[in-house]
């Protein structure tokens, strides 16, 4: 008898037992949590929108969901169309995700996570809408513009107003030059504006100087800020700012500027008099 008893896996047993226990009180507990949110009611309702933009107020929340069943305080929280609500809210353009949650106080918490623009597209068919740091477009604001960088010209994808994924390369080339610039303060501050000129190049416009700076599509960025860079620091304080007009980066390896008409012009009057 006592060499059976020895022989039984006793550490095994105590586990088996302590799981079983476990399991029972999980049950025990979630029928008293579900016994007790039957018996309550919505007392309150949280509208929680963190981020930096605001393309969603907690006033649109509370009206989508005023405007779809009514409102929530009083009601019982079994009764709650939770689901119906999530989905209803999904269809804003400017929200990307949303949770909605009962707690076992009665207080209702929607927690929105809305779209964020890193850059704004106007097309050259004038759709004008933004692109998130995923690459989702989604319509611009008629209450709300963000303070986010600017591309327009020669773009040729459309929007047809409903969150879609960027298509072309051209679009995918200006996402990643917005996403690069918010990585830097330098260049974020300098830079204003993207556009697109008829040979599909993208300029940078920058908020001082009136140089065209040509940056080519969306290869090898930091090898071309870099050249941008050296020109700044080293060929302006040299030149001045009038003496080139084009700034080209497009080429591996070099910084081609090409000079302003009116130094050209000088130049060459200097030479007749000589």
């Amino acid at each position: 008898m006592w060499n059976r008893l020895k022989n039984i896996p006793w550490r095994n047993v105590l586990y088996v037992f302590t799981w079983i226990v476990s399991l029972v009180g999980f049950f025990v507990l979630m029928g008293f949590i579900n016994a007790k949110k039957n018996r309550e009611v919505c007392k309150s309702v949280k509208v929680i929108v963190p981020g930096t933009q605001a393309f969603v107020s907690q006033e649109d929340v509370f009206k989508t969901i005023d405007n779809n069943g009514g409102p929530l305080v009083g009601r019982p929280l079994k009764y709650l169309p939770i689901h119906e609500l999530e989905n209803k809210l999904r269809e804003n353009p400017f929200i990307k995700h949303v949770n909605v949650y009962a707690e076992m106080d009665g207080k209702v918490n929607v927690k929105i996570e809305q779209r964020e623009a890193v850059i704004r597209i106007i097309n050259s068919a004038g759709d004008d809408f933004y692109l998130d740091g995923s690459g989702v477009k989604f319509p611009a604001s008629k209450l709300y513009a963000p303070h986010v960088i600017v591309a327009n010209g020669n773009v040729s994808e459309q929007f047809n107003g409903r969150q879609d994924t960027m298509r072309s390369s051209q679009l995918k080339d200006l996402h990643k030059v917005a996403l690069f610039l918010q990585t830097d303060s330098l260049w974020n501050s300098q830079i204003e504006q993207l556009y697109v000129n008829p040979e599909n190049d993208m300029e940078l416009i920058p908020r001082i100087g009136n140089q065209k700076i040509i940056l080519g599509n969306g290869d090898s960025l930091q090898e071309k800020f870099d050249k941008l860079l050296l020109f700044y620091k080293q060929v302006i304080p040299k030149a001045g700012w009038g003496k080139y007009k084009t700034v080209n980066l497009k080429f591996a390896n070099q910084l081609v500027c090409e000079k302003a008409d009116s130094v050209i012009k000088k130049e060459n009057n200097n030479k007749q008099h000589n």
